[in-house]
């Protein structure tokens, strides 16, 4: 949706500077020099067919967390809860195999609440220590959380921005067509959801070759894992077996995430293309409203300049005084115009 407005602004922008036409405020100005670089104000976006390269406002981005700080912040979590772990790989019980590659395995699987207890910590001090583990695995889950609404949330205030930019360019009319022609794209879900069934697929097959299950288990195992279920009656007991669902386990939470979130994204694209055809929509005065206004049968108008004043006093922008100053000034220019007409009618005879 960005992308798509972003070019017509471009258009718009490019129209207006060959014909060497003013533009409209809030958009970027353009000057006399043609080779001049062009300014932009700070709702601007640079022209791109992806949304995702639409730089938002500064008031926006210093809202967003910054990803990259995240992925250390993880990447310490799991070494530390790795390295804790395999400090009291003694005050572990359950089926053994590595100690180091337990002790990750048991990191992962805590962390994307998959929680199968094939591995679980016995004693007061191990428990102590998986207690605050967890805990601090929530709150980075719910830094996830905060990063994906900020996502959302400036996305809908761009398109928001961007359509009332082109408004200005081209008119709320032409705006209201252009949100008309937006279509709602699916195609992150599909590949999200293709990417899935392929992590799906592969799951089920090393479980049945290398964890030598039943074709039903597997996918039995598969479907408790990738929902973060983890019943725990059947997981990966071999030293392969959960070497592979280290990764396995961490790609296949992140996916599901991932598609979650592209079905939020599709929602809200939804729902913002509603919100700002109501936003345009708003700012239009619809011709037959005009022409109802010049009828003085109902006692409330009597005509469009006053329809106007109403309007505006009804939307909570003017106060009564300021509409009776504002009719005196009209009737003020009705008198002049109609002397005006007079004396043109008498020199006419």
């Amino acid at each position: 949706m960005l992308g798509h407005f972003n070019s017509i602004i471009a258009m718009a922008s490019n129209a207006a500077k060959k014909a060497k036409l003013p533009i409209a405020a809030g958009s970027p100005t353009l000057t006399n020099d043609e080779n001049a670089p062009e300014k932009t104000s700070s709702q601007s976006c640079k022209t791109t067919p992806a949304a995702g390269n639409c730089t938002p406002p500064i008031i926006f981005r210093t809202d967003c967390p910054d990803l990259k700080r995240l992925g250390i912040y993880f990447g310490i979590y799991i070494g530390v809860g790795t390295t804790s772990f395999y400090a009291l790989k003694n005050h572990i019980r359950g089926h053994k195999t590595n100690d180091f590659i337990d002790s990750l395995y048991l990191c992962v699987v805590t962390m994307t609440t998959v929680g199968y207890g094939d591995l679980v910590p016995h004693s007061f001090v191990s428990q102590l220590i998986c207690s605050i583990f967890i805990t601090v695995g929530m709150c980075l889950v719910g830094i996830v959380v905060k990063i994906a609404a900020s996502y959302l949330v400036v996305k809908q205030q761009m398109v928001l921005v961007n359509a009332l930019h082109l408004s200005k360019k081209l008119g709320p009319m032409e705006a209201l067509k252009e949100i008309e022609n937006l279509k709602i794209d699916y195609t992150k879900c599909l590949i999200s959801l293709i990417a899935m069934a392929a992590h799906f697929v592969i799951g089920i097959f090393v479980l049945v070759t290398v964890e030598g299950m039943d074709f039903t288990d597997a996918v039995y195992c598969a479907c408790t894992t990738m929902t973060t279920v983890g019943f725990g009656d059947e997981s990966f007991s071999s030293e392969f077996g959960r070497t592979f669902g280290i990764v396995w386990i961490a790609t296949g939470t992140s996916c599901l995430g991932q598609l979650l979130l592209y079905i939020a994204e599709v929602y809200t694209d939804i729902e913002t293309k509603k919100l700002v055809k109501w936003v345009l929509t708003n700012n239009i005065i619809a011709k037959k409203d005009l022409e109802a206004a010049d009828n003085p049968e109902n006692d409330q108008v009597y005509g469009a300049a006053d329809y106007i004043l109403y309007k505006l006093k009804e939307m909570g922008k003017i106060k009564q005084e300021d509409i009776s100053i504002a009719m005196k000034d009209i009737d003020i220019v009705i008198k002049d115009l109609d002397v005006d007409h007079q004396s043109d009618s008498s020199q006419k005879k």
